[in-house]
């Protein structure tokens, strides 16, 4: 039996930027629009995304997060995590049921991912 998504699913398809800012969208539940414009980022522009405007909005909704870690495999990530992978892409993990949430794709969450991580995020949510 396959567990219930945890996060709900959005595609940053058809355009080809905001990935981050979707993921994070997916995390936090808040809209595309309130994400962007935590980050000051114009209406309608195109973006794309940083770790320190991933961490920044982050730290601003009193999430508990580090640093991004280096990583090199699915294998060494844990809990839920934003996840930067090749060649410059940002993505959800959430690896105790290793679910993929990849704004890339049409349709999610999926079981498999053939992306290769680069770094990562774990986060939680405020209390």
């Amino acid at each position: 039996m396959t567990a219930k998504p945890r996060f709900p699913f959005v595609t940053q398809l058809p355009r080809d930027d905001g990935c981050g800012v979707v993921v994070l969208q997916m995390l936090t539940g808040k809209s595309y629009d309130e994400v962007a414009g935590m980050i000051n980022w114009a209406p309608g522009a195109v973006h794309y995304s940083t770790w320190k405007e991933l961490t920044g909005v982050l730290s601003a909704l009193g999430w508990d997060i580090g640093e991004p870690r280096p990583a090199s495999s699915w294998g060494e990530i844990s809990g839920v995590a934003v996840v930067h992978v090749e060649p410059d892409h940002f993505m959800l993990y959430h690896a105790e049921t290793a679910t993929f949430y990849d704004p890339g794709q049409l349709t999610g969450p999926q079981s498999h991912s053939a992306l290769i991580p680069m770094s990562y995020l774990s986060v939680r949510p405020p209390r």
